[in-house]
């Protein structure tokens, strides 16, 4: 529900009626994975996606459906249905189609980490669990703390999936629910504020990424530059990444190419967990700084992890084009990929390649 959270939270606020689509299950190609959701309000506006176009109008007449006082449902999509509402990618999709209950998504809003389960049955109820408590119920008491704990080592685990119980919480039984956990949005740290950063905010935005701009100049870490940017830091790079909070989920990108940025921010960068660290430069300057960084100890396994030249090879020549390189080679890099067309390749589009690159 991530991907909604925003626009949910404002229909919300205006005392909309909402209905979540939520992807429950998948058998062969998808457009999306489980847990992607849809949303539609009460007043006709539409936020996330299922399908990218396929079944969409479909699920918006579900749930105008609902909002006539309908009951939540459960659509299945498959090729046969091409004509009317089927998937091109030959695939077959199970859609749980509900109204919102104000008071669950309140629980997940706040949340920084959270687990949705739905039941697979009528009347799809719905049972939020973050690290503060739950919201929902599920019938018994026992059958809700069982999920309860089985959403609580889905969330440690970071897994969506499909889990089945029995009436009263057996770990085996004919009870379905689907389970998707969501965890707070990753950090990408901008270290320049030069015009490249501006429009790498606004995609990392899009991207579910919440951004750091760190610039020790005050003339240029200035917020009303950088509206798309969750913060803006006038500080030194290292005196910023050093007590951070970073792991495989982080972006560290260094946008300023000078030694005096560069160094600090890469010594730190390509020590820590980070999944990935990136350097704009030219080639020469991009030698220039391999050698510096190997002066200063920093190992040739540690230099192995840095993205430099930054992006994938696009042409890029705009602050635009070369934001988009960026967050391009970010995508690739957290799905083990390296980028290039998909034109001429082989084996699966989505997720890690099943054979080396």
């Amino acid at each position: 529900m991530l991907e909604v959270r925003e626009a949910v939270r404002t229909w919300i606020a205006h005392g909309t009626s909402v209905v979540i689509a939520t992807l429950v299950e998948a058998d062969g190609p998808s457009p999306r994975d489980p847990g992607a959701t849809f949303a539609v309000s009460s007043a006709g506006d539409l936020a996330g996606a299922i399908s990218g176009g396929c079944v969409e109008t479909s699920l918006v007449e579900a749930a105008k459906a609902i909002f006539a006082g309908g009951p939540a449902c459960i659509e299945t999509f498959g090729p046969e249905d091409l004509l009317d509402a089927g998937l091109t990618c030959g695939g077959t999709i199970r859609v749980v189609v509900a109204l919102l209950d104000p008071r669950l998504f309140e629980e997940f809003d706040d949340a920084d980490t959270s687990a949705l389960a739905i039941r697979l049955a009528p009347p799809f109820e719905h049972l939020v669990v973050t690290q503060h408590g739950r919201r929902g119920h599920l019938g018994s008491a026992d059958f809700t703390h069982a999920v309860e704990d089985e959403a609580r080592a889905m969330l440690v685990a970071q897994t969506t999936a499909i889990r089945a119980f029995g009436p009263e919480g057996e770990p085996i039984g004919d009870e379905r629910l689907f389970i998707s956990t969501a965890v707070e949005r990753p950090t990408i740290y901008i270290i320049g504020a030069i015009d490249f950063a501006k429009p790498l905010t606004t995609f990392a935005r899009v991207l579910g990424y919440r951004s750091v701009i760190v610039d020790p100049r005050a003339a240029f870490a200035r917020p009303d530059r950088f509206p798309d940017a969750d913060e803006v830091r006038n500080e030194w790079p290292d005196d910023a990444l050093r007590d951070a909070p970073i792991n495989e989920r982080t972006a560290i990108v260094t946008l300023a190419h000078d030694p005096k940025f560069d160094l600090p921010t890469l010594t730190i960068a390509l020590r820590s967990r980070a999944g990935y660290v990136g350097a704009m430069g030219s080639r020469g300057t991009n030698e220039k700084r391999l050698v510096a960084l190997r002066e200063i100890g920093v190992s040739d396994d540690d230099l192995a992890r840095l993205h430099a030249p930054i992006g994938l090879d696009l042409g890029a020549r705009t602050p635009e084009e070369t934001a988009v390189s960026i967050v391009a080679e970010i995508v690739a890099a957290r799905h083990g990929r390296r980028g290039g067309a998909l034109t001429g390749g082989a084996g699966a589009l989505r997720g890690r390649p099943t054979v080396s690159a």
